[in-house]
C-alpha cells in the first residue's frame, strides 16, 4: 500500500527536505529534465502557434507553455518499471485518494504551493484572464494528482490539489499586479483584464 504524497519527484510525507537531499532527489530523477527539454518545445511551440490566433501576447505563452512542461516533468513522469500500475478506473483512483492536513510548514509542502505559480504568471499575462489561469492550474493539478493515483507513481491527495491551486491564484494575482502597473507607466497600454475564456486583445 502506497504510503505519503508524491505531487512532486516522489517526496513523501516524511522528513522534511533541505537544498542538499532537494539536489539528491534533482539528480536522481533525470527523467524530469529529458521530459521538461521535448515538452517545453512541444508546448511553448504550441502556445507561439496559438497566440496570435487567440490574441495571446506571444512571449508570455510561450514561457506559459515552458512553465507547464516543468509542471508535468516534476508531477506526472516517473521511470518505467518504478511503480505498479493502479489502474485509469476513475473511481478506483478517486476511492483511494485522501484527503492530507493543509499545511506550508514543510519545504516540499511550499514547492507544491510554488510550482504552478509561474504557469499562471505567464498566463494571466498572455491571456489577462487570471480566472481562466486559475481554473487551468486547477485543472493541471486535477490531472496530475489523477495520473499519480491511477500508475502508483504517488498518493492521490486533496491537499496537494489546494496547495497547487493556491499557486495557481498567487500566480494569477502577480500577473494582475504586473498588468496594472504597465498600464499606469504607459498610457497607451490597455489594463483590460477579462474573467473568462476567449481572445483578448
Amino acid at each position: 500500500m502506497r504510503t505519503g504524497s508524491a505531487s512532486m519527484l516522489g517526496v513523501s510525507d516524511g522528513p522534511d527536505l533541505n537544498p542538499h537531499n532537494l539536489l539528491n532527489i534533482l539528480l536522481h530523477h533525470l527523467e524530469v529534465p529529458a521530459a521538461f527539454i521535448p515538452g517545453s518545445v512541444l508546448l511553448g511551440g504550441l502556445a507561439w502557434w496559438l497566440a496570435p490566433r487567440r490574441g495571446w501576447a506571444q512571449r508570455p505563452a510561450v514561457l506559459a507553455g515552458c512553465a507547464l512542461a516543468l509542471a508535468l516533468a516534476l508531477t506526472v513522469v516517473r521511470p518505467f518499471g518504478h511503480f505498479e500500475a493502479g489502474g485509469f478506473n476513475p473511481l478506483t483512483t478517486l476511492r483511494e485518494c485522501s484527503i492530507g492536513s493543509l499545511s506550508l510548514a514543510h519545504l516540499y509542502e511550499q514547492l507544491n504551493v510554488a510550482m504552478l505559480v509561474p504557469f499562471a504568471f505567464f498566463g494571466t499575462l498572455a491571456t489577462r484572464r487570471p480566472l481562466l489561469a486559475v481554473a487551468s492550474s486547477a485543472l493541471v493539478s486535477g490531472f496530475a494528482e489523477f495520473v499519480q493515483g491511477a500508475t502508483g507513481g504517488g498518493e492521490c491527495q486533496l491537499r496537494d490539489l489546494v496547495h497547487n491551486t493556491a499557486g495557481g491564484v498567487i500566480g494569477a494575482l502577480l500577473a494582475v499586479v504586473v498588468l496594472q502597473l504597465q498600464a499606469r507607466r504607459s498610457p497607451g497600454v490597455t489594463a483590460k483584464i477579462g474573467a473568462g475564456a476567449g481572445s483578448s486583445r
